[in-house]
């Protein structure tokens, strides 16, 4: 092999690896900002539901 094959090769396998990484993250990520739109979702109601004043008492 010469030095071309060699370096084609591991410039391909790295490009494949970031790919897949790539989607693992978006990914994740997703999931991520799904939580955390849930939890202010949760948050919020909780927020509405309560008297008026406890939302001064808890600043």
């Amino acid at each position: 092999m010469d030095w071309i094959k060699i370096w084609t090769f591991f410039f391909f396998l790295s490009l494949a690896v970031f790919a897949c990484l790539s989607v693992v993250v978006t990914i994740g990520g997703f999931f991520n900002i799904r939580s955390l739109f849930k939890d202010l979702s949760a948050a919020r109601q909780k927020a509405e539901g309560s008297p008026a004043g406890d939302d001064e008492k808890q600043r």
